[in-house]
């Protein structure tokens, strides 16, 4: 341990720059809606924004996208319809997913619905704390895509 810590001087970006994904997801942040997942019923969340993405505007704006829309969310793991909240106290080049949400809730006709994306469907293990081998979840290169409208 006391080698890396020699080491920091060193320090380098711990994923490298990938142009397929310009953008750094944290997946998992909390919020008021979603800091646990003991209630489940989606019901519960009043607000339209507890499940949205993050991003910067001008990274919205880069990426073609409004608030409010749906946009396919990419990462090397997986992608996800989600919907964006463009709030200018993202810092440039990342977004932020809530934790807690993508868990199945039967609706009032019994069909499993999801609320929001499992921000775990978007991570890997690939990407992963050295020492400890719980992945990045913090630090996942990410994309959005616009969603062409049907």
């Amino acid at each position: 341990m006391l080698d890396e810590v020699a080491d920091l001087t060193n320090l380098e970006d711990l994923v490298p720059k990938d142009p397929e994904f310009p953008l750094l997801l944290a997946a998992g942040e909390r919020r008021a809606y979603t800091a646990n997942t003991i209630v489940r019923d989606p019901e519960w969340v009043k607000k339209k924004t507890s499940a949205a993405l993050a991003v910067n505007p001008e990274d919205a704006a880069e990426c073609g996208v409004g608030d409010g829309e749906q946009v396919r969310l990419v990462t090397q793991s997986g992608a996800a319809n989600v919907l964006i909240t463009v709030d200018d106290r993202m810092m440039r080049g990342t977004l932020s997913l809530p934790n807690g949400l993508g868990l199945l809730y039967p609706d009032g006709q019994g069909k499993d619905t999801a609320l929001g994306v499992a921000p775990n469907e978007l991570t890997t293990t690939g990407l992963r704390d050295k020492f400890l081998g719980t992945p990045l979840h913090k630090h996942v290169p990410a994309r959005i895509e616009p969603i062409a409208a049907a």
